[in-house]
């Protein structure tokens, strides 16, 4: 899958990103990929992860927003009203910027503040959550310098690249720790369940295919997100694929 004019492929980056053994490498790969996608401006903020220190749970563990505005923006307190923050710590789901002004209340405060991050150069933004386990709370915002500036508008893509993002900042961060390896393994009904999810077909039609219930698929994909440590389709594909569990 590949963005018109971007040199990286999901299958290319997910392959590159399990090689890198460093932070630094995986987060200029990272900024690299997006700005061949079109989103000029990455920050990457955790909130809560057990699996990450605690050193690193805070906002714009990498940001490349511009520094004024990042500055301004730690200065005038705005992450006790940033609607894309409060948003971004309470669905599982990815979303734009600009919904968020029709699907919540928000305050004149907070419309403001979304017209002056515009006027900071951050447009057309998209937020991805990592919603988890355990209270995880992480997630990166994408956005663009310039207001007309062309980007991929998939936001299963836009996701599936961030998630295995950040599944490889964590699996980087365990290998420093010296940890053992947490091993998986999926059944061949479940690792079949998740390739047809991986070709984007729903579990009605997954059922057919299989010639099962829709209740048995999503069994197996409750079983599937157990076992993998997710809550979503597209994450659990990505983290399959990247564990070697699942070949497309």
């Amino acid at each position: 899958m590949l963005f018109p004019g971007s040199r990286y492929r999901l299958e290319d980056f997910i392959e590159a990103t399990g090689r890198i053994t460093s932070r630094e490498t995986l987060y200029d790969y990272f900024c690299e990929t997006m700005l061949s996608c079109g989103f000029d401006r990455v920050n990457f903020s955790i909130k809560h992860d057990d699996e990450v220190p605690a050193e690193d749970h805070r906002f714009g563990i990498i940001s490349n927003y511009p520094e004024d505005w990042q500055k301004h923006y730690g200065e005038a307190g705005y992450v006790r009203i940033d609607p894309v923050f409060r948003c971004a710590i309470s669905t599982f789901h990815p979303f734009r910027w600009k919904d968020l002004e029709r699907v919540l209340d928000l305050s004149p405060a907070q419309t403001r503040f979304l017209r002056l991050g515009e006027e900071a150069g951050l447009n057309n933004g998209i937020g991805i959550p990592f919603a988890g386990p355990r209270s995880q709370i992480a997630g990166v915002a994408l956005a663009t310098s310039d207001r007309k500036a062309e980007h991929l508008t998939n936001m299963d893509l836009i996701s599936a690249y961030c998630n295995q993002f950040y599944a490889s900042y964590k699996r980087i961060i365990r290998a420093r720790r010296q940890g053992p390896p947490r091993m998986v393994s999926l059944s061949p009904r479940e690792q079949e369940v998740l390739k047809w999810v991986a070709a984007g077909k729903s579990d009605d039609v997954i059922a057919g295919i299989l010639r099962v219930s829709p209740n048995t698929v999503a069994y197996h994909l409750r079983n599937i997100f157990i076992k993998l440590e997710v809550n979503n389709r597209v994450t659990a594909v990505v983290v399959a694929m990247t564990q070697g569990l699942l070949e497309i």
